[in-house]
C-alpha cells in the first residue's frame, strides 16, 4: 500500500512547484513582464461564430490494426443563440497501415491536397491524423458558408503534427480568402517552462494575470517569451487569454499569420460570448460543438454490439468474437479473486 509519508512528499513537490507565492520568480525566468498581459473590453459581436470539433473511440483493435468511430462537424452561433449543428463526417475508421491511404484521400481532396506523407514513425498515429484531417475538412466546410467578417473558432492547438501542416496551412489560406478570423482555442496545454522540473506554463500565467489583472479579461502574446512550446513551426502566433473576468481559467489560443493587427478585435467579439453559466469564461460556441459531436459511451457500445452481431452472422464463434473484441485487462479484471 501507498504510504502516508510518499503521499506527503507528492503534496509538498506540488506545493512547493505549482503555487505561487508571487510572480518574480516567474516573471524572471521566462521573460514575461507586468506590461505583457493586456487587457480589452468585450464587444458585442454582430456576426457569426463557428466552432468545430471532433470526437472518436475505439470500436476494437489487434496487433496491427484498430477500428474507430469517429465524428467531426461544427456548429453556428449568432451572438449567443445556437441555429445549427452540422456534421460534417461520421463513420468508421480502418486504421490499417497497409489500406490507409484509399481513406485519407476523400479528406485530402476535400482540402486540395492529394496525399500525406507518412513516415514509420507516424503510423501509430493513423487515427489521430485521420481525425484532424476531418476536423480540418469541417473547418473547411465551416470557412464555406462563413460571412465575411465572421469568427470560426477550432478545439485544439494549430500547432500539429508536420504531416498536417500542408492540410492546415490551406484551411489557413481558404479562411485569409473569406475574410473570416480563424482562431484556435485548446482547453489544456503541455507549455512549461523552468530549469529541472517542468513547471505548467499556462497555469501560472493565469495565477500572474490574476493577480496583475483581476475581475478583467486580458491576453498575453507568447512571441520571445521563455516557455517551451513545441514545434512552432505552423505560421502564426500563440496567446494565453482569459476571455472574461469572472473565469478562473485562461486558454491557450492560437492565431494564424493573417489575422496579425486583428488578435485583440476577434478576442473582444469571442469574449463576450464566453458568459454562458454553462461554462464560464469558455466560447459557448465550442462548448455546445463539444456537446453536440462528442460519440458518447453508449454510443461506442452500441457499434461494438452490432459489429459483435455481424461478425458472428459471417460465421466467427463467440469465442473468437470474444478474443478479437475483449481488452485482456478486462479479462484480468474479471478474474480477480480465482
Amino acid at each position: 500500500m501507498l504510504s502516508d509519508l510518499r503521499l506527503s512528499l507528492v503534496a509538498e513537490l506540488i506545493r512547493d512547484h505549482i503555487l505561487l507565492d508571487g510572480i518574480d520568480r516567474y516573471c524572471q525566468e521566462t521573460g514575461v513582464k507586468s506590461s505583457d498581459f493586456i487587457p480589452f473590453d468585450p464587444i458585442e459581436f454582430g456576426g457569426d461564430i463557428l466552432a468545430a470539433d471532433g470526437s472518436n473511440v475505439s470500436v476494437c483493435g489487434w496487433s496491427v490494426a484498430a477500428i474507430n468511430l469517429i465524428r467531426s462537424g461544427y456548429v453556428v452561433y449568432q451572438g449567443q443563440r445556437w441555429k445549427r449543428t452540422v456534421i460534417t463526417f461520421d463513420d468508421i475508421f480502418f486504421a490499417d497501415p497497409a489500406i490507409y491511404a484509399d481513406q485519407f484521400a476523400p479528406p485530402l481532396k476535400r482540402l486540395g491536397q492529394d496525399q500525406i506523407d507518412l513516415k514509420e514513425e507516424d503510423l501509430e498515429r493513423l487515427s489521430t491524423y485521420f481525425r484532424e484531417l476531418q476536423e480540418y475538412a469541417s473547418l473547411n466546410d465551416a470557412i464555406s458558408v462563413a460571412k465575411p467578417g465572421d469568427i470560426i473558432l477550432y478545439d485544439g492547438s494549430f500547432d500539429v503534427f508536420e504531416p498536417l501542416r500542408a492540410a492546415l496551412s490551406s484551411v489557413f489560406r481558404r479562411a485569409e480568402e473569406r475574410g473570416v478570423a480563424l482562431l484556435a482555442v485548446a482547453k489544456s496545454s503541455s507549455l512549461y517552462w523552468g530549469e529541472g522540473i517542468s513547471l505548467p506554463f499556462m497555469y501560472h500565467t493565469n495565477q500572474a494575470g490574476s493577480m496583475l489583472l483581476p475581475n478583467s479579461p486580458w491576453y498575453l502574446n507568447l512571441k520571445d517569451k521563455r516557455v517551451n512550446r513545441g514545434p512552432g513551426k505552423w505560421g502564426g502566433e500563440s496567446f494565453i487569454v482569459r476571455f472574461t473576468g469572472r473565469s478562473d481559467h485562461a486558454f491557450r489560443v492560437d492565431v494564424p499569420g493573417y489575422l496579425a493587427g486583428q488578435v485583440e478585435e476577434a478576442l473582444a467579439g469571442i469574449s463576450s460570448c464566453s458568459t454562458s453559466a454553462e461554462c464560464p469564461g469558455y466560447p459557448h460556441a465550442l462548448f455546445r460543438a463539444h456537446r453536440d459531436i462528442k460519440i458518447t459511451d453508449n454510443e461506442g457500445a452500441s457499434v461494438r454490439m452490432r459489429l459483435k452481431d455481424k461478425l458472428y452472422r459471417d460465421g466467427l464463434s463467440p469465442r473468437q468474437i470474444a478474443v478479437l473484441m475483449q481488452d485482456y485487462h478486462d479479462i484480468l479484471e474479471m478474474r480477480q479473486g480465482i
